[in-house]
């Protein structure tokens, strides 16, 4: 069985995404973590992480900076937007949870096993057991919000 790997962006520490991450190890994906607090983004990173998608898709409305900045108003120009992002990740929704070709950012669970091909239980998948590793093409390129 083909190993499942997928990167899980986040920062501190909070309940909703430790569970999210027990849930994704639990199926048996091995995760690289990466904590924004300790290894914050670049600008350069944010800028492509974004890349052509809505920001809107990856900004968390409920952060205090996002209200700080009044943001619900009316966005900023795109750079001025990746380098405040850079600066503050708490700009940024998490999980932001990533494969080698999607990603998916929040904590639902049902588009998460959706992506990674793993059970809703956080067990393997008969599929996965079988010899093909669970590699079907996946039905979606979006990102997922919750």
């Amino acid at each position: 069985m083909a190993l499942k790997r997928a990167t899980f962006i986040s920062y501190g520490n909070d309940d909703w995404c430790m569970e999210t991450r027990r849930f994704i190890e639990n199926a048996g994906v091995d995760l690289e973590i990466r904590d924004l607090l300790k290894k914050p983004f670049t600008e350069d990173e944010v800028d492509k992480l974004i890349g052509n998608w809505d920001v809107h898709h990856f900004l968390n409305p409920v952060s205090e900076s996002y209200q700080k900045h009044g943001f619900d108003n009316q966005l900023p120009p795109r750079a001025e937007l990746i380098k405040l992002i850079a600066a503050d990740p708490t700009l940024l929704r998490r999980p932001i949870i990533r494969n080698a070709r999607l990603f998916t950012i929040g904590c639902d669970k049902k588009r998460i096993a959706e992506m990674l091909q793993i059970s809703l239980t956080g067990a393997r998948t008969d599929e996965e057991t079988n010899g093909n590793g669970g590699q079907q093409p996946q039905k979606h390129s979006s990102p997922a919000t919750s």
